[in-house]
């Protein structure tokens, strides 16, 4: 049986999705799944240098990513997440695209 969870890791993960800027209502819905947290925390280590803007909309469209790419490795994420942090991906339906394009 795998070990339970502890509130100290979900604290840091909680910590973690608040300081890229994901708000108080997706932070608590990102960590009641299992596997979008868990690709949401990959995300965020793939952000070159833990350059981590502190902004809501790209909070948002890393979320977005994590739950499209929540079941698997996906070589092209780590160049959507540079695009995304960048600024070059703006909205939902270019994550979208760009997931499968790169």
């Amino acid at each position: 049986m795998a070990p339970k969870e502890t509130d100290s890791s979900l604290k840091s993960l909680e910590d973690k999705f608040r300081r890229i800027g994901l708000n108080e209502k997706l932070t608590t819905e990102t960590l009641k799944s299992k596997l979008i947290r868990a690709s949401l925390d990959k995300i965020i280590e793939e952000i070159p240098d833990n350059n981590i803007p502190a902004d809501s909309a790209v909070a948002v469209l890393l979320l977005s990513l994590a739950t499209a790419t929540q079941k698997g490795a996906h070589e092209n994420r780590p160049k959507v997440v540079k695009a995304i942090v960048d600024g070059r991906i703006k909205s939902g339906k270019q994550v979208e695209g760009a997931n499968f394009q790169y």
